[in-house]
This record gives C-alpha cells, sequence and structure tokens, in this order.
C-alpha cells in the first residue's frame, strides 16, 4: 500500500505515529498546496489529510485512491459523495479530544467571566502598581462575574458538549442543548430551539460540525436574539460564526465577550477584522489549540493508523 500523508505537520512533532502492520511505502509532506496535491497523489492508495482538500477534481485525477483517512473528526475537506460513488473508503477519528476541546472551552468561559484579559493588560501597564488598595478595580469593563447559576446553551449534542456539559454541572450551571442535525433530547433534558437558546442562555457554546446547514449558523440576526450580558465560545469550526457580524455586536456592546479556538481563515492574515480586533479586552483567540494536547494528538495517531491496518485487513473498524 502506497500511503501518502499530506500535511504531517499539523500533527505535533512530538507525536509518533505507530508503524502500520502490512507491507506498505510512506511518504509525508510538512503541508501541501492545492496545486501540488494531485501530484503528491499519483500512485496513492492512502491518502492521509488533515486540512488539505481533496475534492472531485483531486479525485478524478488520482484513481488509485482506495482510503482517504482525515486525521480530524469533520470530514468536510473530503468530497464524500464522490468517494462513496466510487468506492473509495473515507474514515475520520473522532472522541479522540474529547476532554481537551471541553476543558478549553471553560478555559474560555473562565477567562472571560473573570476578565483575565482585562486585568493582565492592566497589570502589565503598571495600573495596580499605581493604586492606593490591596485590590484593583476597572471601571471601564463588565464586572467580574461567576458560572454558579448561568445557562449554558450547547449548540450540539454530540460528545464534545455533553463532556462540556458535565463540567458545567460540576460547577452548578443549568444546562440546554440545540440540536442542529434535529436531535429532541440528550439524556432528560429536552433540546430547544436556537432561538430559544440564543435568547435563554447567559453562555453559548458551539460543539456542532460544520456543514451547508451549520455555515454562518450564528449571523447578525441571530447574534440580536442574544443577552448583551452574554459570552460566546467557539471550539468548533470558525466557518459557524459570522466573524463580521460578532465583531460589530462585540464593538456596539451588544456582547459581552467571545472566545473563539477557531476562525473562518486559517491561519489569519495580521490585516484582517479579527486580528485587528485583537487588543479587545472582551476578545479572546487561541490559535485552534482546543484538541492539541499531546494525549489527544497521540490518540489520534494511534487510533488513525489502527482504522487503516482493520481497512487493509478487511476488518471493521472501532473507535
Amino acid at each position: 500500500m502506497n500511503i501518502v500523508f499530506l500535511d504531517r505537520a499539523t500533527i505535533g512533532p512530538s507525536v509518533q505515529f505507530p508503524k502500520p502492520a502490512f507491507n506498505h511505502k510512506w511518504a509525508e509532506y510538512p503541508q501541501t498546496t492545492r496545486e501540488q496535491t494531485i501530484a503528491r497523489l499519483q500512485g496513492a492508495d492512502v491518502a492521509i489529510t488533515n486540512k488539505v482538500i481533496i475534492d472531485k477534481a483531486v479525485l478524478d485525477a488520482c484513481p488509485t485512491l482506495q482510503y482517504i483517512a482525515v486525521a480530524a473528526t469533520g470530514m468536510n475537506v473530503v468530497d464524500l459523495n464522490t468517494c462513496a460513488e466510487r468506492g473509495i473508503t473515507v474514515a475520520n477519528v473522532s472522541d479522540y479530544a474529547t476532554q481537551d476541546v471541553a476543558e478549553h472551552a471553560f478555559m474560555l468561559m473562565l477567562a472571560l467571566t473573570k476578565q483575565v484579559k482585562a486585568y493582565s493588560a492592566a497589570l502589565a501597564q503598571g495600573q495596580w502598581q499605581a493604586s492606593k488598595q490591596f485590590c484593583f478595580f476597572l471601571d471601564d469593563q463588565p464586572p467580574i462575574s461567576t458560572l454558579r447559576g448561568k445557562v449554558l446553551g450547547l449548540i450540539g449534542t454530540g460528545n464534545i458538549a455533553q463532556a462540556t456539559a458535565k463540567i458545567a454541572k460540576a460547577f452548578a450551571m443549568e444546562v440546554i442543548y440545540y440540536s442542529p442535525s434535529g436531535r429532541t433530547a440528550v439524556g432528560n433534558v429536552n433540546c430547544v430551539s436556537l432561538n430559544e437558546l440564543l435568547a435563554i442562555s447567559d453562555i453559548i457554546s458551539i460543539h456542532c460540525p460544520l456543514t451547508e446547514h451549520t455555515q454562518t449558523l450564528i449571523g447578525k440576526k441571530q447574534l440580536a436574539l442574544i443577552k448583551p450580558s452574554a459570552l460566546l465560545i467557539n471550539t468548533a469550526r470558525g466557518p459557524i460564526v459570522d466573524i463580521n457580524a460578532l465583531l460589530n455586536a462585540l464593538h456596539n456592546n451588544k456582547l459581552a465577550g467571545a472566545g473563539l479556538d477557531v476562525l473562518p481563515e486559517e491561519p489569519p492574515t495580521q490585516s484582517s477584522a479579527i486580528m485587528q480586533a485583537l487588543d479587545n479586552p472582551r476578545l479572546i483567540i487561541t490559535p485552534h489549540t482546543a484538541w492539541a494536547s499531546h494525549n489527544a494528538m497521540q490518540n489520534l495517531a494511534n487510533q488513525l493508523i489502527k482504522k487503516l491496518e482493520a481497512f487493509v485487513a478487511g476488518q471493521p473498524a472501532s473507535d
């Protein structure tokens, strides 16, 4: 089997991919541009991709492909319909960073409710040092708050959303769900409509896949339904949120804060609107690292190779 890994650098250098237990050739590239994709997949039986797009044009030009391993949970980088028509197996890796992403979402919630960015900046500017009392307060920022008793609205009902809900319960929060896929309940908790979730929630955290139905799911109209005191957290996929509408809401004090681990364009350009807003103390951005603990990435690598070995052996793969 001729295996080609198109973007190995998207998985941390400390992570080791196990050697597949079958006869194979392995070629890997740190990154692959769209122009390089077809050339590098010539003669390949297996393609491994994290973010490199494998669309119909690539599939048309690479007839030897039998298996595409997506080194992530979301499979929006692959033309699944064309793969299904041609009998090409596509496998993702699921549940490898569930706890990591849930923890990261809560880190963003806590940082925003405790005004960590604003107070850290004030400290760096010497404002506490120049004050005349032991406790320094910022008058131009929302007050420091608590998570206890707040309503957490989860967009999505999968493993990550449920792991986030479990942490929320430990903080004595109330949890509600909206299911983009149409699920009616999670355990004994009934799902609500998106509009109801947006209107009720004190914190909204997004944990759903990017699909044609969730593209810009949160736009100007939806942001107008959110309480001005609420927070928006996105650790799912950037295009689910209309960034320009979000920036306008923050600028006009229609939203108390936003914590983003994902953006519509990754990496963003320095001149982009979102990068120009980095000095806003009510906006926290992390560089798509919610999933990226060493343990999670090693788990991903192990699962990916296990599924590939099962495919070659003609066996169904389990996570």
